[in-house]
């Protein structure tokens, strides 16, 4: 994929890879036409394979562009080059909530801002019947300022077209941040992304997630049937 830095992609020129996941690829690019920088987001191949994902990806993207909220990163664009899906989103430069919880503990004032970001942008997708699936700190975006910006919608839903995912019963999503709804494979709500935004508030104020284990697995199992440990016994 590195050899896309410095080739177009339709009308976006890719600069710099600036992440990388199991779905996608995300690159730093230009677009002339608005003279500004962009994040693009390119699916995977293995998924872009099957045109039911490749129906959902069209779905979901619509869906998702037409968001509008303070803290919901902006999707501009999305499509379709070389048989690459792809999505284009406003790009910032100050990284991840992950990044920034990794460099220092953070004070209650800013935990308690972000947590009112976040969670007011998922109050507004679930009014119009978005659920995110996926709510975790590395798809929580802050800008210089430190306001907090939540990016992925859809993404997580467009993974359960995935011939590969659906066969394996594999839950969709990341295993420290799931619900136990969603560990047991069950179908989900609005609750699910309430319950994630609860686990990284635990991690944001312990400086860990609730629960950590060998495998995933053993962390699916555990958001399942063990008690949540009391934050006060992880920091005083």
């Amino acid at each position: 994929m590195n050899g896309l830095i410095g080739q177009h992609l339709g009308p976006y020129r890719i600069l710099e890879q600036i992440g990388v996941g199991g779905m996608a690829t995300v690159y730093k690019a230009y677009q002339p036409a608005m003279d500004r920088y962009v994040a693009v987001k390119i699916i995977a191949a293995h998924f872009a394979q099957h045109e039911t994902f490749l129906r959902r990806f069209r779905r979901e993207a619509r869906a998702v562009a037409q968001l509008e909220h303070a803290h919901i990163l902006p999707v501009h664009d999305y499509g379709e080059a070389e048989g690459r899906p792809y999505l284009v989103m406003r790009y910032l430069e100050a990284g991840t909530l992950k990044d920034r919880m990794a460099q220092r503990p953070l004070p209650l004032t800013e935990v308690n801002r972000i947590i009112g970001q976040v969670g007011s942008a998922l109050d507004y997708a679930h009014r119009i019947g978005i659920i995110h699936r996926d709510v975790k700190p590395s798809n929580v975006l802050l800008d210089a300022e430190g306001d907090a910006f939540l990016t992925d919608f859809g993404l997580a839903k467009m993974l359960e077209a995935s011939v590969q995912l659906t066969e394996t019963g594999v839950g969709i999503g990341t295993p420290a941040y799931m619900s136990p709804e969603q560990g047991r494979g069950e179908r989900v709500d609005h609750q699910a992304d309430i319950y994630s935004l609860g686990v990284m508030l635990y991690e944001m104020v312990t400086g860990r997630p609730p629960y950590e284990a060998e495998t995933p697995l053993a962390v699916v199992i555990k958001h399942i049937t063990e008690p949540l440990p009391l934050p006060r016994s992880i920091r005083p």
